[in-house]
């Protein structure tokens, strides 16, 4: 069965007879894909709280999970560049968009996904990273140099590292193994929780 939106208030959706939501998961709210998160669970709804005006939104429209909570993107390229509260870029929604206002469900990459990045590879196979552990370097411009730190919600060894040279944030740079054997590979940017 669906989610579908049940009643809107404002920002404030809520979905009925729904088991599968997570606290603070992030979801996509109606046909336009409105980016919202659950801010409430009981027996009987599920309260979202939508980031974006919910004017035009319908009753019976989708609820799409993510499966994940809201998160920042964190890597090279976040100076350079201007956000609303979302952390979507305005520049590249306006060249997107065409124009000055941010339609409703506008979704872009956060960071420049084809932009290299002279990078410095700051571990070796066999050390043990937890979070917030810098694992490289790369200059973002002429002053501002980047440290790619480690997701707070991982952990592992070092299993294999690439050379320095240039790579694009969503390039691998090394590779680890967490306690349960899976293999994590690593870019220059990550998904860091915005609520835990």
């Amino acid at each position: 069965m669906q989610n579908v939106v049940y009643s809107i208030n404002g920002p404030v959706v809520k979905v009925k007879d729904t088991k599968d939501f997570s606290m603070l998961e992030m979801v996509y709210v109606g046909n336009k894909r409105l980016i919202g998160e659950v801010i409430g669970i009981t027996n009987e709804f599920t309260t979202i709280q939508v980031y974006e005006t919910t004017t035009g939104l319908k009753v019976g429209e989708p609820v799409y999970q993510t499966g994940a909570p809201m998160c920042a993107t964190l890597g090279p390229g976040i100076i350079s560049n201007i956000f609303d509260g979302i952390e979507r870029p305005l520049k590249r929604i306006e060249e997107v968009s065409g124009g000055a206002f941010i339609s409703e469900g506008a979704n872009v990459d956060s960071l420049d996904t084809e932009k290299k990045y002279e990078t410095e590879i700051k571990v070796k196979i066999g050390d043990h990273l937890t979070g917030g552990q810098v694992y490289a370097e790369c200059q973002e411009t002429a002053v501002i140099r980047h440290y790619c730190m480690l997701s707070p919600l991982l952990e592992g060894d070092v299993v294999s590292v690439n050379e320095n040279g240039e790579y694009r944030i969503n390039d691998t740079v090394c590779v680890i193994k967490d306690k349960k054997g899976n293999e994590i590979p690593l870019t220059l940017c990550q998904k860091w929780p915005i609520r835990q």
